[in-house]
């Protein structure tokens, strides 16, 4: 069974309208930005409202950044540099993945510079973009 789009997820779910679909795939043809970002920058949907559509997508885990505490380990194997450009966090190492939390978890090239950071195969769950940038900014000041 083929995957719905994260679109039809927000639509059935009475978040937008097709119209508002079509404006932001012609917007999303002029910029790098995910779907999702761009109905939130619309103002046609909250971060909870792109969170839960992704979750439902990937059939993935929706974390809450605030509530975890990350392994210093962990957190050295990401440069926050590339943290903040992919806007992704870890959570947690296991039987050799790691689980990131991801704003956009369908960017494949985000994906495939973070597998070669950490080399291990990356397991992506969602979370806000607020809730991630809150997370790196919390725990890459306490490395100081």
């Amino acid at each position: 069974m083929a995957r719905k789009l994260l679109g039809e997820i927000l639509r059935d779910h009475g978040k937008v309208t097709d119209e508002q679909i079509r404006e932001a795939l012609n917007r999303q043809l002029a910029s790098d930005d995910a779907l999702g970002h761009i109905l939130f920058d619309m103002g046609l949907v909250t971060e909870s409202d792109v969170s839960a559509a992704w979750s439902e997508q990937l059939a993935a885990e929706i974390v809450d950044l605030s509530e975890i505490s990350v392994s210093p380990d962990l957190l050295k194997k990401l440069p926050r540099a590339i943290a903040e450009k992919y806007n992704v966090f870890p959570v947690k190492a296991e039987a050799g993945a790691v689980s990131l939390a991801m704003s956009d978890p369908l960017d494949d090239s985000a994906l495939d510079e973070l597998a070669g950071l950490f080399l291990m195969e990356i397991r992506p769950v969602v979370s806000s973009a607020l809730g991630i940038a809150q997370a790196i900014e919390k725990h890459y000041a306490m490395m100081r």
